[in-house]
């Protein structure tokens, strides 16, 4: 019995050892999350249901019509955060474009989370926080940082931007990825596995 004990200890030490936390694998808003969902789907069906692909992603089932969080029925918790819901909502701005969101739903407030993510780089805007601002301007191949990111201001025309925010809403925080502008799916689905094949 020993002797199938330690090989299973080491399995899952070393399982522990290399996942990383949901709240720094949203922040590079890519589809790091969604493969870090399906890495860690074992546990988090216990809290929503979770749809998978053949290239490693999963994803939380989309919220009922009409709303934009699915609440879970077990909150996480990670590093000293209770994550309780996934939030989601796309909107067609018309001349602004299109808006993409993505990520968690916490119990604490943003200060909390900026504390227990402290290696994080973190740009205060107003208040509310962003991470990783980038930006693609026509005839760009890949995304360059987006010196002139801020809140409340739509993208320019014929640019697509991509930024993670942290704000507070409803008592609860919010740890959102966003894409907006001109957003093609040559943008999109490399971000966003969940929506291959579905209605953007």
């Amino acid at each position: 019995m020993l002797t199938r004990l330690i090989p299973l200890t080491l399995l899952a030490m070393a399982t522990t050892a290399t996942a990383t936390p949901l709240p720094e694998s949203l922040l590079r808003c890519d589809s790091q999350f969604f493969s870090e969902l399906y890495a860690q789907r074992a546990t988090l069906t216990h809290t929503a249901p979770l749809k998978t692909d053949n290239q490693g992603h999963a994803w939380f089932v989309a919220p009922k019509e009409g709303e934009d969080v699915v609440w879970f029925t077990q909150p996480l918790k990670v590093q000293q955060l209770t994550i309780s819901g996934y939030f989601m909502r796309t909107s067609d701005g018309d001349e602004l474009g299109k808006f993409y969101f993505w990520g968690l739903v916490f119990d604490q407030p943003p200060e909390t989370i900026v504390s227990a993510l402290p290696n994080v780089k973190w740009q205060q805007d107003g208040h509310n926080y962003i991470v990783e601002p980038m930006i693609k301007r026509v005839g760009d191949k890949a995304w360059q940082p987006n010196t002139g990111a801020a809140s409340g201001i739509a993208p320019g025309k014929n640019s697509v931007e991509k930024l993670a925010m942290l704000e507070s809403s409803g008592g609860k925080s919010q740890l959102l990825c966003t894409l907006q502008g001109n957003v093609t799916d040559v943008d999109l689905l490399p971000l966003r596995p969940d929506l291959k094949g579905n209605h953007k």
